[in-house]
């Protein structure tokens, strides 16, 4: 039940609600039909009446139709302000994890982290319609390893690369595939210490051997 006050509240609501909606309409079928709950129905008593009081001119709520609620909801998902420096600084947390050994995990939590500070600003949609170069910039930086990230940066200077600058879909699908080369590369040199070192402590301890067995 909807009880907030904030437009941050409204926008998670409304994000839940259209959730559901979707829920609901998965199990329409030829022979069946569910039905969902209006949006009016998912507020708590006091907040519904609050808001009718407030917002709608001391309307009966029973008297607010179900399309203005909608857009009671709906205006708090419209950008007001872009506050650019407090979006900056909060995207220097964003960081790739690389626990997962699938590029396309990575890619994935970094998109979906990425996504959760555009939402928190409200500027989601923006960005994406305005600000192409800006979201490639932060998910650049935010790439792992820092060995990797340079071979991106570098590839983006190069003539051959500069349209993926201003187009953060097409930036995404191009590292994925270059890190999967990436992986690859650092799984082989990773062995191939491993091969390294176990065969230098077998040579090593067979010359203390012959040491001991000589004295």
């Amino acid at each position: 039940m909807y009880s907030g006050r904030t437009m941050q509240d409204r926008r998670d609501f409304m994000r839940k609600y259209e959730g559901y909606l979707v829920k609901v309409n998965a199990l329409h079928t030829e022979w069946t039909a569910a039905l969902a709950m209006p949006v009016s129905a998912c507020i708590e008593t006091d907040t519904r009446r609050m808001i009718a009081r407030w917002e709608f001119s001391g309307a009966s709520p029973e008297t607010i139709t179900e399309e203005q609620w909608e857009d009671y909801f709906r205006q708090a998902l419209v950008p007001t302000f872009a506050d650019y420096a407090s979006i900056d600084t909060a995207m220097k947390s964003l960081k790739m994890k690389t626990k997962w050994p699938e590029p396309e995990s990575r890619m994935m939590h970094l998109q979906a982290d990425m996504e959760a500070i555009l939402n928190r600003f409200n500027v989601t949609d923006l960005a994406f319609k305005h600000e192409q170069r800006c979201l490639v910039g932060y998910l650049t930086k935010a790439l792992e390893p820092v060995s990797f990230r340079e071979v991106v940066a570098t590839k983006l200077t190069l003539q051959e690369f500069k349209p993926l600058k201003n187009d953060a879909i097409g930036f995404c699908k191009y590292v994925v595939e270059l890190m999967r080369g990436f992986i690859t590369w650092e799984q082989a040199a990773e062995a191939a210490a491993r091969t390294s070192t176990s065969s230098s402590g077998r040579r090593g301890g067979g010359r203390i051997s012959a040491a001991h067995s000589g004295g």
